[in-house]
């Protein structure tokens, strides 16, 4: 029996909304998605094979314990869909002695104890000679981490939700979505549906969607590029990394370790009004940025990508991730902004909106930071 009173729609289900859609199935609750597209496509935030998963946090030590979490919904998902949605190998963090990211990582080291290992220079020269670290930097081994495989991923959770009992409503764009009175209208096409409540997780489409959320989101195209090994070398050994400001990028060895996918940060994103009409052509000189980490840290790989591809997300003005109540709509929850900590986080994130629109506290009193955010606040001037 479903839960009483409750009609709730999901509209996105990618990296977030796919997770928010099975928690409120586990919950026995009466919910649609609306999906652009279908679940575990590339188009959005979750394309390109991996992401990273990890526990050393650069930035909000906050987080440790909402990873935790995360870590523990990760081994359920797994266990349900009967996939295998990481490889936990290891992860290292890259960063300068100088910098403060470094020393908060270095302080969530300490915080996880036997699970980091931190390297010098020289040390890391030695156990990982594959990267080629600068004079101030150090490496810092997360043995926990590994990679996630993302469309895997996103498709093992609405399939999950599916099983028990969750409609997905496929390649449907939603048109408008109006609260009226205590319900919440949800218009695609020339059909109108009704809802108690809903959760709009529509990454890059959300300010499209939701014009007064445009104030806190900015939406860019972002690029990865694979490399392969230089003539002679390989990559067999090679971790995922994350190299921390000011010389920040990210990397993930392909699922057959034939070749190393490289990304850059949010300064090298182009600006887009809408993934629906932004430039898909990748010229050379968009890859400049993501070969000059290749020509930096990597000497044992190819300097020019074998492919590249676009993907689309929405940053909020502050970098962390917009989960509230939208601002006129009462019974509309908005998920929103997560790159940076969306993929390792997105089962917590799930859970937390499932359990916020139901009226329930998070699973852990920790994660109310993240609820709480004011995003006004950190509104440009």
């Amino acid at each position: 029996m479903k839960l009483t009173g409750q009609k709730i729609a999901v509209v996105g289900t990618g990296t977030i909304g796919a997770q928010v859609l099975w928690q409120l199935a586990k919950k026995n609750v009466d919910v649609t998605g609306y999906e652009l597209y279908s679940p575990g496509h590339s188009r959005g935030a979750a394309g390109g094979e991996t992401r990273l998963f990890r526990h050393l946090e650069p930035e909000y030590v906050e987080y440790l314990p909402v990873t935790s979490r995360a870590d523990e919904i990760w081994n359920e998902l797994e266990m349900e869909s009967g996939s295998r949605l990481r490889n936990l190998n290891g992860a290292l963090m890259i960063g300068s002695e100088s910098s403060p990211s470094t020393a908060n990582a270095l302080g969530a080291a300490d915080r996880l104890g036997s699970g980091a290992e931190v390297f010098t220079r020289s040390d890391s020269q030695k156990r990982f000679p594959q990267y080629s670290l600068n004079d101030d930097e150090i490496a810092i081994l997360d043995k926990a981490a590994g990679t996630i495989y993302p469309e895997r991923t996103v498709r093992a959770a609405a399939d999950a939700a599916a099983k028990r009992g969750a409609r997905i409503v496929r390649e449907c764009r939603v048109d408008d979505i109006q609260q009226e009175s205590d319900r919440v209208s949800i218009s695609t096409g020339d059909e109108t549906e009704l809802y108690d409540r809903v959760i709009v997780a529509a990454g890059a489409w959300t300010s499209i969607l939701l014009p007064d959320m445009a104030q806190f989101l900015a939406t860019r195209r972002l690029l990865s590029g694979w490399f392969l090994p230089a003539a002679g070398k390989g990559i067999d050994g090679m971790l995922p990394f994350m190299r921390l400001d000011p010389n920040y990028s990210y990397g993930l060895p392909t699922a057959d370790g034939l070749a190393m996918k490289l990304g850059v940060g949010f300064p090298h994103h182009l600006p887009v009004a809408t993934p629906d009409t932004a430039p898909m052509r990748i010229t050379d000189a968009d890859l400049e940025p993501v070969r000059a980490v290749a020509k930096d840290l990597f000497p044992d790989l190819d300097d020019y990508p074998m492919r590249a591809q676009a993907y689309f997300e929405a940053y909020t003005h502050s970098r962390r991730e917009y989960m509230n109540f939208h601002p006129t709509m009462s019974n509309v929850f908005v998920c929103a902004g997560f790159s940076g900590k969306g993929f390792k986080n997105s089962p917590f994130f799930g859970e937390l909106a499932a359990d916020t629109i139901l009226g329930r506290k998070p699973s852990i009193p920790e994660a109310q930071f993240i609820l709480d955010f004011d995003h006004v606040a950190q509104l440009p001037v």
